[in-house]
């Protein structure tokens, strides 16, 4: 009787154990500088944008998520200004092995509407599909759905 208890918490935990260890192996944004592929990817994406100092200097970030579209698989990272999370924020979408980018940063400044500057946005899958995953991941929709940010071909 004591075994048919443990299962589902054997089960439990494994499960955890197995969702844990995915989510260590997809990078963050918190991995700015640590992951060679992140950092490309974030530098070739920030050049000449100018984008702000708290990106890397204490911004608030969640975990990293894959999503798909245009037949490829991208990391989505996302964080926020430390403080003011709902009028900084900035998303990212990256391909680790062709160092594709594009991005996103929201900013609210007073009363006034939301700016959204995207970045790297050109005429392919991004520029409907991707910006449609950087809006998700800036509202925490892609963090609620992960599996309904999958688009194929």
């Amino acid at each position: 009787m004591k075994t048919l208890r443990m299962i589902p918490a054997l089960a439990l935990a494994a499960g955890l154990a197995a969702s844990q260890a995915t989510a260590e192996t997809v990078p963050s944004f918190a991995d700015l500088g640590r992951d060679p592929a992140l950092t490309a990817a974030y530098r070739q994406l920030a050049a000449g944008a100018d984008l702000p100092g708290w990106l890397q200097d204490g911004a608030v970030t969640t975990p990293g998520q894959i999503v798909g579209f245009g037949g490829q698989e991208f990391v989505a990272v996302s964080a926020c200004r430390q403080h003011d999370c709902a009028a900084q924020r900035f998303a990212m979408l990256y391909d680790p092995e062709t160092g594709a980018a594009f991005g996103l940063l929201s900013s609210v400044e007073g009363e006034t509407a939301e700016q959204l500057r995207w970045l790297g946005i050109g005429g392919g899958p991004e520029s409907i599909d991707g910006r449609t995953i950087l809006y998700a991941a800036l509202t925490g929709s892609l963090a609620n759905h992960p599996g309904a940010f999958s688009y194929p071909r």
